[in-house]
């Protein structure tokens, strides 16, 4: 494995397992049980296209140990990326990692013209994961995750400063709550998007584990035509503190 990109806010893992053990889950995965994203709830960050998008049940590794039927080569991947290897240790973002957290843990199968709204993850939580389980995907397939460029930690951006939403510790400020899927109509927050205008793309790349704070924008671009039916088979899943979980 070797950490590919490593910033304050988010890390890029290649190679996270092996090839055989990556071969074994990747397999599995093809097996698991799914529902439509919507059916019990709506989750807003991925809208309300009629692009198909599938989840299995959750595994949690924590206060709470949980593996659903069939669903054991996850709960490994889960504890892998809880409690990851020395060497890999220090590259996390700092405040990720398994000690004092809940990890969740669920696979998401995106197909074509998926994808996930701009957005950032409620301050509630530590951070999160994808993890790319399909065994190829094309480079003109999309489904890349896109980060936005992160504010330097200790001052205040020129577009912080205009808009109201920077804090001295390079975090958004909170706009009605935590910035989540706003659709545009949050101004301020679309504002902040727009003035910074430039990040980092991520494909997804097999075998690939990317780890996210919860303080930085980001979505994921839809799934493009030329993956045919080929889905975008990412396991997801948040660090959630044991404090903020009981």
């Amino acid at each position: 494995m070797k950490i590919t990109i490593s910033t304050p806010h988010l890390t890029v893992v290649d190679d996270f397992l092996g090839e055989a053990e990556f071969a074994s889950l990747a397999a599995s995965l093809q097996f698991l049980s799914y529902r439509p994203m919507h059916s019990k709830e709506w989750v807003k960050a991925y809208g309300l296209s009629s692009a198909a998008v599938l989840q299995s049940e959750i595994v949690t590794r924590g206060r709470v140990d949980s593996t659903p039927p069939g669903m054991g080569r996850v709960g490994n991947l889960v504890e892998r990326i809880a409690q990851p290897e020395e060497a890999l240790r220090d590259g996390y973002p700092q405040g990720i990692t398994g000690q004092g957290a809940t990890i969740t843990g669920r696979t998401v199968l995106s197909g074509v013209g998926a994808g996930l709204n701009w957005h950032n993850d409620a301050e509630t939580l530590l951070g999160a994961y994808v993890f790319y389980g399909h065994p190829r995907w094309g480079s003109s397939w999309g489904g890349e995750l896109l980060v936005l460029a992160e504010t330097e930690t200790g001052t205040e951006s020129e577009a912080d400063g205009r808009n109201g939403i920077g804090r001295s510790d390079g975090r958004p400020r909170e706009v009605n709550g935590d910035l989540g899927p706003d659709f545009m109509l949050d101004a301020r927050a679309e504002q902040y998007r727009n003035d910074i205008g430039h990040g980092t793309f991520v494909s997804a790349r097999p075998n690939r584990l990317v780890l996210l704070t919860s303080h930085v924008h980001h979505r994921v671009a839809p799934v493009t035509p030329s993956a045919g039916d080929q889905p975008r088979t990412a396991v997801v899943g948040f660090f959630v503190s044991d404090a903020d979980a009981s």
